[in-house]
């Protein structure tokens, strides 16, 4: 296993042609989370804004055996969190608006579109680079009770090639 150098994280999604996500992978994360104890019970949500960290980047080298035949590739696993910041409101009198902090984690592989290992040889493992990001493509919430709250988000985590500076 080697770490890739530049692991930064952008909550950014592919956009063709100016940055596409040629090895991706998509998944599921939700969550089921309570009002803190301190906090009033929440009346509506106001406001929902996301955040990532990435919390481990890592090209992983895979050697199988294939009749005989060495079958070379890489793959890259990547682990992180979405952070959400919800603002919501509630029926207390002394303030009306309040806010908590979720942490959800989240890791993944990305090989191919087809599942396959990303080729030894590929250019994002040498000479250039790569920097993973995360693209949260659906975000969806459901009040189970006045302090109760189901978060369900689709994200797409994909590989960007940086090109190597000469």
């Amino acid at each position: 296993m080697t770490f890739n150098s530049n692991p930064n994280p952008v909550q950014l999604c592919p956009a063709v042609p100016d940055r596409i996500a040629e090895f991706f992978n998509q998944i599921a994360v939700s969550d089921t989370v309570q009002i803190p104890e301190e906090k009033p019970d929440k009346e509506q949500i106001v406001n929902i804004a996301t955040s990532v960290s990435m919390t481990d980047v890592q090209t992983v080298e895979v050697e199988l055996p294939n009749d005989n035949v060495e079958v070379d590739g890489k793959k890259i696993f990547a682990a992180g969190n979405v952070f959400l910041d919800v603002q919501y409101s509630s029926e207390t009198e002394e303030q009306t608006v309040h806010f908590v902090r979720y942490q959800l984690p989240f890791q993944t592989i990305i090989l191919t579109d087809c599942d396959n290992l990303i080729p030894a040889d590929h250019p994002i493992f040498g000479p250039d680079d790569y920097v993973v990001h995360v693209c949260v493509e659906k975000l969806a919430d459901n009040q189970i009770d006045e302090r109760t709250i189901t978060f369900e988000l689709l994200l797409n985590v994909w590989v960007e090639r940086v090109p190597a500076q000469l």
